[in-house]
């Protein structure tokens, strides 16, 4: 598990976009939430992936494949940019309160 870009700030704390790659190397993002003035301790994160490779966007380069450079939040969407295996790059959005909801 690693992060994708720099965390960014929101009223909860430290919003950060994480990728992993799972048992059949479907490379996936997730979320973490951290503390706000202790950022070593991780508040909760998401237990399923938050953006995971499609049908349409499993071929490619690198196969099986999304990864982030980093996204922000305006107002309290997340917009996130994503590259897909490593052939062409697309965009995401959600909400951060639904996004919030679904970390554990």
């Amino acid at each position: 598990m690693g992060n994708c870009g720099s965390p960014m700030e929101i009223d909860e704390g430290w919003l950060v976009i994480t990728h992993g790659v799972g048992m059949a190397r479907t490379y996936c993002l997730g979320a973490a939430l951290l503390d706000r003035d202790d950022p070593s301790k991780v508040l909760k994160r998401t237990a399923q992936p938050i953006l995971k490779p499609s049908a349409k966007e499993r071929d490619g380069y690198v196969p099986n494949v999304v990864y982030s450079c980093g996204g922000m939040v305006h107002g309290r969407t997340l917009l996130l940019p994503y590259g897909v295996a490593d052939n062409f790059a697309s965009f995401a959005s959600c909400s951060v309160d639904d996004l919030l909801t679904r970390m554990n």
